[in-house]
């Protein structure tokens, strides 16, 4: 594998709690609508897409994911400035210096 593709393959792992939680998160959103979910937070009555119960997804994406947002964000962030900081000082240094 080349250093082009282990750099990509940083930063896509860096950013990758940011992406799954607000992206299920807007999924769960949408879902609940495009569905016809009905009910509550605490009262969401079962809700299927194609004969399977989807209420667990929902519940997961329309609390918990609005939740870890707020850590997965931040942490995600750092993450990237992270790699983006090796990659700059590896450049640096130049072919073969650090990873």
């Amino acid at each position: 594998m080349t250093a082009q593709r282990m750099w990509l393959l940083k930063y896509v792992a860096a950013s990758l709690p940011a992406f799954v939680t607000v992206g299920w998160w807007q999924w769960a959103v949408w879902a609940y609508g495009y569905y016809g979910c009905t009910g509550g937070l605490k009262n969401l009555q079962p809700c299927f897409a194609g004969g399977v119960n989807i209420i667990g997804a929902l519940g997961i994406g329309l609390f918990w994911c609005q939740l870890l947002a707020w850590v997965c964000v931040p942490l995600s962030l750092y993450l990237l400035l992270d790699v983006w900081v090796r990659h700059s000082s590896a450049n640096r240094r130049g072919p073969g210096g650090g990873r």
